[in-house]
């Protein structure tokens, strides 16, 4: 498995198996499923307290949930994403892009977590240059704000999933 394939199964799970769970392309959040059609309202409400006590946060629209990850279990997933050791010394222009960013002040605070989404989107679906685009915009405005710099870029650059088929 790789990228989100295996949050996406527990995810499910917590849903009882009920319904799909998708990657969300309209970018509103990570996952979107039908599962609150297919619930009661009282079976709906106890899937909301168990997301919300795995770490996700969710939104109802249409009958349709739309859930993404909180700040907590955003940072602990960035926080444990391991920067391989001698990624230095890489070649290419990647890794000369990799070494400016690990050359900045970083940072992951709660204001960060719509930008880190957005991110984990691009790097679940293998899409290294888009990735790259978003760090390199994220790069410029912290330069030009003298703030830190998103410290889960580095980690997500430095770790692409292999491509897989869609969840």
């Amino acid at each position: 498995m790789a990228g989100l394939d295996k949050d996406a199964l527990s995810l499910k799970a917590l849903l009882g198996g009920r319904g799909f769970i998708r990657r969300d392309r309209s970018r509103r959040a990570l996952y979107v499923t039908d599962a609150p059609r297919l619930m009661g309202a009282d079976a709906w409400k106890n899937t909301r307290a168990r997301l919300n006590a795995a770490g996700y946060t969710h939104g109802l629209e249409n009958g349709l949930a739309y859930i993404s990850w909180d700040y907590p279990r955003s940072l602990a997933f960035s926080q444990a994403l391991l920067v391989p050791e001698g990624w230095e010394d890489g070649e290419g222009s990647l890794a000369g892009f990799c070494r400016i960013l690990g050359r900045h002040e970083g940072a992951f605070a709660p204001e960060m977590l719509p930008g880190f989404l957005h991110c984990l989107s691009l790097w679940d679906k293998g899409e290294e240059g888009a990735l790259r685009r978003e760090a390199e915009a994220k790069l410029a405005h912290a330069l030009r704000e003298r703030s830190p710099l998103p410290e889960y870029l580095l980690p997500l650059l430095l770790n692409l999933p292999e491509r897989r088929t869609p969840c």
